[in-house]
């Protein structure tokens, strides 16, 4: 890749582009986040293995990555100045609704949902099957998980604003 010349802002666009170019699957962007200020850009990644159970990137997958970036970046010319952040996005990765909730179906979830007091509540569930607009969830409690007393539930995806995975200790 060539030089785009000075002064030129180098766009999120740009660099996702770069980014789709070289990550080979089961490696995926999960987000990117672009700075640009005066002559420097801090670019900050994080990735997503499509087929790890929570979707967590290796510290080896991350290393990867950043040197082919980073070889790429440097292409774009001296003038180009970055900062180069790789990260996964981790075991208790932000849900992407609806289409994480089929994804990590079986695992515990945090979800904020709408309570009977209309509400929003932060509580944990284990995701089950999705039907359309709802979901079977199972709430989920440390005192009472090797009991298996909790009754599913279903819920209207309408009633989920956002959630991340959640780990058993």
């Amino acid at each position: 890749m060539s030089s785009f010349g000075y002064g030129l802002v180098y766009t999120e666009e740009n660099i996702r582009e770069l980014i789709e170019k070289i990550l080979i699957p089961p490696l995926a962007l999960f987000s990117l986040h672009v700075q640009n200020r005066k002559n420097h850009a801090l670019i900050e990644i994080s990735l997503d293995r499509l087929d790890h159970k929570t979707g967590s990137a290796s510290l080896e997958d991350c290393e990867e990555v950043s040197k082919r970036l980073k070889e790429e970046l440097d292409l774009w010319g001296e003038d180009f100045n970055f900062t180069l952040q790789v990260s996964s996005c981790g075991a208790e990765r932000e849900l992407r609704l609806p289409e994480d909730l089929d994804r990590f179906q079986g695992l515990l979830a945090k979800l904020e949902v709408r309570g009977e007091s209309g509400n929003w509540e932060k509580l944990v569930y284990r995701l089950g099957p999705r039907q359309d607009e709802m979901i079977e969830l199972t709430p989920f409690d440390r005192k009472s998980a090797k009991k298996k007393t909790a009754k599913p539930i279903q819920l209207s995806l309408g009633e989920i604003r956002k959630g991340n995975l959640f780990l058993e200790y």
